[in-house]
């Protein structure tokens, strides 16, 4: 024998259930907003002067200066020399750059780095042909500046008597860091 509250619950369901759309019945009670009057009493220019003008992103952002003159660039790290060794650190990790040996008593850090390969995607093709400059080892050394107070960072190679002139990477590698400080630690989204 079946229950006979299972042959009467669809009864119930469709009893209870409106056919008619009652979502909009109550719009009589609402109220509408009240309009405020809007008074310009001063011209608005549609951009302000400081709209073109770059805005740090970060509270973080006065920390690095980078100035560039296209041979020669210059990293200040403006903190503290602890923090600029951390910086530097993991500016180097996050871009594969590989680590020889690391002082951090004097301030100086010997890197392996290939400019060709080091810190960009680089496919097969372009690891066979793309390799222009050689690998070499680096010295990265953070001196105190005393007139920007921070710590530039100092680049050049381990042995200068291996590299020519025009295969010195140094300048490359100091825009590399900065580019991974600016946007992968400074400025991260």
């Amino acid at each position: 024998m079946r229950n006979p509250m299972i042959l009467a619950m669809p009864l119930l369901l469709m009893a209870c259930g409106e056919t008619v759309d009652s979502r909009y019945r109550d719009l009589h009670e609402l109220e509408m907003p009240p309009v405020l009057p809007i008074e310009h009493h001063q011209a608005q220019t549609a951009v302000g002067d400081d709209d073109f003008k770059p805005k740090p992103t970060s509270p973080l952002a006065g920390l690095v200066d980078f100035k560039d003159d296209e041979h020669k660039p210059r990293l200040i790290l403006k903190t503290r020399p602890e923090r600029a060794w951390e910086m530097l650190t993991v500016a180097l990790k996050l871009t594969n750059i590989h680590v020889i040996d690391k002082n951090r008593e004097v301030r100086l850090i010997q890197v392996r780095y290939d400019p060709d390969l080091d810190g960009k995607e680089v496919g097969m093709l372009g690891r066979i042909f793309g390799d222009t400059l050689p690998e070499a080892d680096y010295n990265i050394m953070l001196k105190e500046d005393k007139t920007e107070s921070g710590f530039l960072v100092n680049v050049a190679p381990s042995q200068s008597d291996d590299i020519d002139s025009d295969e010195d990477a140094s300048a490359e590698l100091i825009r590399l860091l900065h580019k991974t400080i600016d946007e992968k630690i400074i400025n991260r989204q």
